[in-house]
Parts: C-alpha cells; structure tokens; sequence
C-alpha cells in the first residue's frame, strides 16, 4: 500500500489530515474565497415571449388557445432557477377552493421545464387557490388573504415556492445555448375572477 501526504503547494508545509474513519478532514470558511465570483443574481417575470420587457399578465382566457408565459435558457450562460414568486389578486374575498374569488377552473394551469429528457411538470394543473398554497410546501397560512392587491380594496395572496425543496440542490437548469425553459401554461379563463396574476422567477446565472 502507498502512502503520500496531501501539502498545501506554497512551501508551507501544511497538510490535509485524514480521520480514524478514513475521512478527509475540512472545515467551511467564514468568508467566501479570493476568487472571482461566477454567479449573478437572476429576477425576472415570467413572460409571452421570453424577455423582460414582456408581457407578464397572466390573467387571461388560455380556454380556447393556450397563452404559455416563459423563463428561457441564456445563449452564453447556464441559468438555474431556484424559486417561483406568485401573486393573485381579485375584487372580493374568496375561498380556498376557488380560482381568486370565483369557481375553480377545470384545466387550470401547467407548470412544467424542457429539460435534456423532455417535458418535466412541476404542477400539471393549479386550478384553485388551495393548488397554489401547496406550492409552497406549507399549510395554508393563517389569514392567508391581504388587502389592497394591486388595487384599492382588492383582496389577494402571495405565494413562494422553493424549487431546491424538489430534490434540486441548486433549482432547475437551463442550459446555456439551448431551447430549454420554464413555462406556465395558462388552459383556462384564469382572468375572469383574477384582476392580477403574475410570477417572478429567481434564481442565478452561472459563467465560466
């Protein structure tokens, strides 16, 4: 059996220690390294053509023709997404086994990525407010619905889901140069009981 020691390179003779277990002994620093950081924030709406500048109202009559409202993959970088940011908002108080204030819809709306092995759904159909809650991995909230959404008056909810809780430690990837995204689907009527109805991904950019 070969043995050898593990030094630190600089002519300081530091080396790596390894464990009773067989383990290689490290600890996590208190402070990022002196390096050049390779990630930048990433925020955008989810949109009808992919830009930021798009348009973002997801409130709209997909019954007929399908309306999709998309995060695309980055030409030159990979794009991870790591949460989805919702808000709903409608004239009066609703329930949560409505769509806003109104009767569910029957088809609702599909959440699904373009991944290296096709189409994976995050959600196949949210059709009511109860279907959004559960996207955040946690009970319905205590005095869930607010006031004065968007509007004067107007009841509503916000909504956070974490991507990283699906088993994805860094979201869902996009990658660079690739036709891959993020779609939600809208297969209903979504904007006859909802006055607002938009997302906001986030997540990061990583670069060479």
């Amino acid at each position: 059996m070969f043995s050898f020691k593990l030094f630190d390179g600089k002519g300081n003779g530091r080396a790596a220690a390894v464990s009773e277990d067989q383990e290689l002994s490290v600890i996590n620093a208190p402070y990022p390294p002196l390096m050049p950081q390779k990630v930048q924030p990433f925020r955008q709406y989810f949109t009808t053509d992919g830009l930021a500048a798009g348009i973002n109202d997801m409130g709209v009559d997909g019954s007929v023709t399908n309306v999709d409202y998309y995060i695309p993959a980055k030409a030159s970088e990979d794009r991870y997404i790591t949460s989805l940011n919702f808000i709903v908002g409608y004239a009066t108080s609703g329930q949560p086994n409505e769509w806003a204030d109104g009767t569910a819809l029957s088809n609702g709306s599909r959440i699904f990525y373009n991944s290296q092995r096709g189409e994976a759904d995050i959600h196949d159909g949210v059709k009511s407010n109860q279907d959004m809650f559960r996207l955040s991995f946690s009970p319905i909230p205590t005095g869930w619905e607010v006031r004065h959404v968007n509007a004067n008056n107007d009841f509503g909810y916000f909504i956070s889901m974490d991507l990283t809780k699906m088993g994805l430690p860094f979201g869902i990837k996009l990658d660079k140069g690739s036709s891959q995204r993020l779609t939600i689907r809208i297969r209903d009527n979504a904007g006859t009981s909802a006055a607002s109805f938009n997302c906001i991904a986030y997540g990061f950019d990583r670069f060479e």
